[in-house]
């Protein structure tokens, strides 16, 4: 369940992207360099700032950039305006009774004055600026509240942010309604995108009925084999700190394959082509999860050939491939033992 939410400025709630675009090339006719358009801006922008401005600029010191830059945005930084529905979006996670946060490069001197301009400035646990390396910054914020990280979200506009989000170890979440291209964003691999901020409404409204009603939840996973008959396992804290196999929820509007093939390049960063029916399971009220759930475990067995490479999200703690006699010898969670048992006794390893 998501109890905590933590956001990007610019590009996520506050939306000024004229006064950034015309601020950006106030800084790059200072150094020499031509103007861009918002294109150019969208697809090239990156944290940290002189990773962007340096091909344009040269090697001009970051403090050199910020100063420019902030000077400049300061003396119009009343003409921004909240993206549609923050402030409704805000209202709901206080009623929730969820934490939230904003960590941004703005410059503090900055970002106060605009949180209080807007008169949000009580919907928040911390606003944290200057943070012109998110992933320490927003490392440190989830430890010192005592946060959950896996029960954290944090929404930004930049791949850097959603890299910030994964070594962070909480959920990371897409603004693809922000300043960076959708491609972009894709490629850095959120765990879940949002159009427009009414998405990120219907996603935390979804996230409570789930957490709070009874309800029957259809998932998906695999047992995926390598050429080596070795199996890939996760270990996570929502099953006991045991291991189990990776998959996920299904989204309405799904078929059961498509959320396996989602939750598995999700979860592991392995883009599947092949799916064999393995089992349904029930599992009502397991003690071994964390949380009291009934359950529908669908799981299907696919097959990977070669190296490939792993990347877990913040769902698991270890990720590996085992042998099966390996397997059988670690903390499983009791609907993949038995997955793995059925699936050797029909002979697919």
């Amino acid at each position: 369940m998501i109890r905590n939410l933590i956001f990007d400025w610019s590009g996520t709630l506050s939306n000024d992207e004229h006064i950034t675009l015309a601020v950006t090339n106030d800084v790059l006719n200072r150094y020499g360099a031509e103007s861009i358009d918002i294109e150019t801006y969208r697809r090239e922008f990156a944290i940290p700032v002189e990773n962007f401005y340096h091909p344009y600029t040269g090697p001009v010191p970051r403090k050199d950039l910020d100063d420019l830059f902030f000077s400049r945005f300061k003396a119009r930084q009343f003409e921004t305006k909240l993206f549609d529905d923050a402030k409704f979006l805000l209202n709901l996670l206080r009623f929730r009774g969820l934490n939230s946060a904003i960590i941004s490069t703005m410059d503090q001197e900055i970002l106060d004055p605009l949180v209080e301009h807007h008169q949000i400035q009580d919907q928040f646990d911390l606003v944290v600026g200057n943070a012109a390396d998110k992933f320490p910054v927003l490392k440190h914020l989830i430890e010192t509240q005592g946060w959950n990280a896996d029960e954290t979200l944090y929404i930004g506009d930049t791949p850097h942010d959603i890299q910030a989000a994964h070594f962070a170890g909480c959920r990371a979440g897409a603004a693809l309604y922000g300043y960076s291209s959708e491609s972009k964003m894709k490629v850095a691999r959120p765990d879940v995108c949002f159009n427009t901020i009414a998405d990120v409404v219907t996603y935390i409204d979804r996230d409570h009925l789930i957490a709070t009603e009874k309800k029957v939840i259809a998932t998906v996973g695999g047992l995926i084999v390598n050429d080596k008959s070795e199996l890939l396992l996760i270990k996570t804290r929502k099953w006991s700190n045991k291991y189990g196999l990776p998959g996920g929820k299904i989204d309405y509007g799904e078929t059961m394959e498509q959320a396996y093939y989602r939750e598995i390049r999700e979860e592991t960063g392995i883009d599947l082509d092949n799916a064999t029916w393995l089992i349904a399971q029930d599992s009502i009220e397991n003690k071994e999860f964390y949380k009291p759930r009934h359950f529908i475990l669908i799981n299907y067995l696919s097959r990977i050939e070669g190296p490939v490479k792993l990347q877990n999200n913040y769902e698991s703690d270890t990720i590996g491939w085992h042998s099966f006699k390996q397997a059988l010898t670690l903390d499983l969670n009791q609907p993949t033992r038995d997955a793995i048992n059925i699936a050797h006794d029909k002979g697919y390893f």
